[in-house]
This record gives C-alpha cells, structure tokens and sequence, in this order.
C-alpha cells in the first residue's frame, strides 16, 4: 500500500484511514507525513458504516485524539495509513440520485476523471443532511465555475436561497457581517441548486500543479495586523491555501487557510485584510485563518464594498469590533 501512495500522491481533500479514524487531508505536501484534520470516528452518531455507529467531530472534540496531534492538525506518517479515498476515483462507486444531478450538470464540461466527491460521501459516512462538496481539478474548475455563472444566469440553476445563506453563514462562523459576508459570496458563483438538490463546487490542484510554490507550512509569527493594499495578482485566490499577491506593500501576500476567504477579492482591487504576520523563507506574509474559526480574521474587497455602498457599514462595524 505505501508503494501506492508514493505513486499517486496525496493531495487535498483526499480522505485517508487509520483504523476506524477518518481524516481529511488538509494540504498538497504530503511526501512523509500527511496533513490532515480528525473528521469522524466510532461514537454515538447518527453516520453507519458496516454496522458500527460513527459520530463527525467537532473541533473541540477532536482535541482528545492526542496521537498524530500537533495541537492544530494531524500529520500522520504515511506508513500509518491503512486505506485513501480518492474523489475522482471514487465517483461512480458513490453515485446515488442527488449526485447523479451534478455530475450530469458537469459532464460536457469537464472530463469525468477531473470530478469528484469529498466529505462524508466520498468514505460512505453519508449523513440524512449531507452536503454535496463536489470538486473539479485544476482548470477545469474554472471553466464548472463559469458554467455555474451562466447557468443561474439563463434560470437553469439557481442561486442559494436566503434560508441557505443564513445556514451557510453561521455554519462558518465568519466574523463579518452577514450581508458583506454574502455579497463576497454570490460573485465567487461556487454554490448553487439543481433543483432541490444544493452542492458547493470545490477546487483542487490537478496532479501536475501539486508543486506550485505557495507557503503551507507555519513560518514565525510577529503579530496581528490590518492590511489595506491593492492585489497584483489573485491567479491562485481559489487555491489553498488562498493566494493573493500585493501590490506596494511589505507584505509579500495574504494566505488565506479558510475556504471561507477563497476567491474574496481579485487582481486590481485593493483589500482589507486581517490576520497574524509571519516570516516564511525570508519574506512576511499576512495569515487569515490562522485557526478552523476566523475569529476575528477577515479579507473583504474594499472595490466591492463600495460599489453595494456597504464601505462605510463595514469601517463602522470594525471600529465597534476593534476600537
């Protein structure tokens, strides 16, 4: 099996097993150690898998699983892996009715080993209420983006609806307000209905993209910090960690390790943004998402804001949180 690995790398949102654990993989270098975040493990829940009960952890939680704990996420030695789930390969195997929607919506876009399923589909966890965390590789994911864009356009999908969006917002606990929280999101156009059938469309790096040079690994922390600064370059703001180059700043970049700040701003507009400042080979880069809950971190367009006239709310609404 590790012959296996080794050829096939491990890649983010992967799945992988040790024992009756199931994990997460959370980042693109795994060569030793995997990184990964604790999701599901036996327990009193409402998740079945060969006649056992399993239960989804929360964050606090999975604090009681102290081997392969470095205090924030699991790294976990590759020969203590007993079994990976792959979405692309998995996709059909997981195949069911709501998904099938999805899939179909896609598949003249992107080829079928360029989608795939995570979350607890992809390791038959299924919940009564699971999501669709459907991913696209690589540049296709662009082209499944536009397809959704286009496609609420023409009414042949549509937009989530308000009670949705009140569920999404909470479920994240993003410290912003809720209405620039949402206006951020409905422009990334990765969330939409089929039908009654609701999915999020994830991006993933294709497997000749894996090197690409982006930090992922912690540097040393200085401080919290507010940035305001035009973004040179927003090419990998959907990535992950998120990308977003600056412009006439000694911050290098601001990395983003929170889906909910993936594709917040984009080339030319200026930002305002919130997180620790860290060293990383030699260069200072502000950190969103320094933990699984913001916080108090944030990454809003200013562009954006001031084209909804929603600017002046949020200076008001950050003088209140950070007199």
């Amino acid at each position: 099996m590790l012959k296996e690995f080794m050829q096939k790398p491990i890649r983010l949102r992967d799945f992988v097993r040790v024992k009756d654990l199931y994990f997460s993989v959370i980042g693109y270098k795994n060569h030793e150690k995997v990184k990964c975040f604790l999701r599901y493990a036996p327990g009193d829940g409402d998740r079945i898998k060969d006649g056992k009960k399993f239960k989804k952890l929360s964050n606090e939680e999975v604090k009681g699983f102290k081997e392969f704990y470095d205090g924030k996420i699991f790294r976990i030695p590759i020969e203590k892996i007993d079994e990976v789930f792959k979405p692309e390969e998995k996709l059909r195997e997981v195949m069911d009715d709501e998904l099938k929607k999805v899939f179909s919506f896609f598949e003249k876009t992107v080829p079928e080993d360029k989608m795939g399923v995570t979350g607890s589909r992809l390791i038959g966890l299924r919940g009564k209420d699971s999501d669709i965390d459907f991913i696209v590789y690589g540049k296709y994911w662009f082209l499944a983006r536009e397809k959704i864009r286009k496609g609420i356009e023409l009414g042949k999908i549509s937009e989530p609806d308000e009670e949705t969006w009140n569920f999404i917002y909470k479920k994240r606990k993003v410290p912003l307000p809720y209405d620039i929280f949402v206006l951020h999101e409905k422009r990334k156009n990765h969330r939409a209905f089929i039908g009654s059938t609701y999915f999020d469309l994830l991006y993933v790096r294709d497997y000749d993209e894996l090197s690409r040079d982006i930090p992922e690994d912690p540097g040393t922390k200085i401080g919290f910090r507010e940035v305001l600064a035009e973004v040179l370059d927003s090419s990998f703001a959907f990535d992950y960690p998120s990308y977003y180059l600056l412009k006439s700043s000694d911050i290098k970049a601001v990395l983003s390790f929170t889906h909910s700040y993936a594709g917040q701003a984009f080339s030319g507009e200026k930002i305002y943004a919130r997180g620790v400042v860290e060293i990383i080979d030699g260069e200072k880069y502000l950190v969103v998402g320094t933990s699984r809950e913001t916080q108090e971190e944030f990454i809003v367009s200013v562009d954006l804001l001031e084209k909804f006239n929603l600017y002046d709310e949020f200076l008001k609404w950050l003088r209140e949180r950070h007199p």
